[in-house]
């Protein structure tokens, strides 16, 4: 329950940012229709299937085998793209799959060159103003058993948590969303390599600068909807949101400006965390969205 509820939250802050419709999530007393009936949409036992079926694959390490028909990366990749051709032929082909696929070098956690492909499904936007602006909702498919080899592509690794939990979200919300018409652009990304350093999501990154994409927002699922804390104690009615402060694209005019009126908690990052919680909790009776006010994790991305 609480994975789905976070899905579902998910889907909220998504609509909210790229539907006209906005203004209705934040200021109507009144409950949105289109709202509630998406959120019904988002089905438990998709969302459970989805990660038994990448936990069946053995392991997903980035390393492991591109062409075993049942175990490994490659198998895992195939079953995603099959499922986003399916949801496409659902919504009428209005959902656009793509694979975003090249060789990473060798270096660092990747011992030799390795093919990454990371599988995109588009839901293009309908408003000639806005459909430029693209919102990416992204989880990461591969796995590892981290705590013994970064390099082990063999042992299992089924990583139901780490991150199927997070590509099974963002499976679930394609499926859901494509069926509906958005003013903005989403697009729906699982990538491999996060293991190594965040490989796939920095080779699609890199793409999106060259072409000069409008990326308004980006969010990030891994290891969401777990309830019971290494503590012991089970949280199962909260989610913790992670933004950053000084955009990590500021300039030094930008810099001065935001010291100058004490702005180091009103960037983007944190301002979209705020709309997140408010409209979550509106929507989401019950379940609390905790905001961190800080990266997720100290060192991620490191690839030695």
């Amino acid at each position: 329950m609480k994975l789905q509820r976070t899905v579902m939250m998910l889907v909220l802050a998504v609509f909210g940012v790229v539907s006209s419709q906005a203004q209705q999530v934040q200021l109507s007393g009144t409950p949105n229709p289109q709202i509630e009936k998406i959120l019904r949409e988002i089905s438990p036992a998709n969302i459970e299937a989805s990660i038994r079926k990448l936990v069946s694959f053995g392991t997903r390490h980035t390393l492991s085998s591109q062409d075993d028909p049942q175990r490994g990366i490659g198998a895992a990749r195939k079953w995603i793209r099959e499922e986003f051709d399916r949801y496409s032929k659902e919504s009428g082909g209005r959902l656009m799959i793509s694979e975003d696929d090249f060789i990473q070098p060798a270096g660092g956690r990747v011992p030799q060159p390795t093919r990454l492909v990371n599988i995109i499904a588009t839901l293009p936007g309908t408003q000639a103003e806005s459909k430029d602006r693209i919102h990416v909702v992204s989880g990461h498919y591969d796995s590892c058993v981290c705590s013994q080899s970064m390099t082990d592509a063999t042992s299992d690794a089924p990583g139901a948590s780490d991150d199927a939990s997070g590509t099974a979200a963002v499976m679930e919300m394609a499926r859901v969303m494509s069926k509906y018409e958005f003013d903005a652009t989403i697009v729906f990304m699982t990538v491999p390599g996060e293991e190594q350093g965040l490989l796939g999501a920095a080779h699609w990154a890199e793409d999106a600068k060259t072409k000069s994409l409008n990326i308004a927002a980006m969010f990030t699922n891994d290891i969401i909807g777990n309830t019971l804390g290494g503590n012991g104690v089970r949280d199962n009615r909260r989610v913790r949101l992670f933004s950053e402060g000084v955009p990590t694209t500021e300039t030094e005019a930008e810099a001065r400006a935001r010291q100058s009126v004490g702005g180091e908690n009103d960037g983007p990052s944190r301002q979209l965390a705020r709309y997140i919680k408010e409209v979550g909790e509106r929507y989401l009776p019950n379940f609390e969205v905790t905001l961190i006010f800080r990266r997720d994790r100290y060192g991620r991305g490191e690839r030695s």
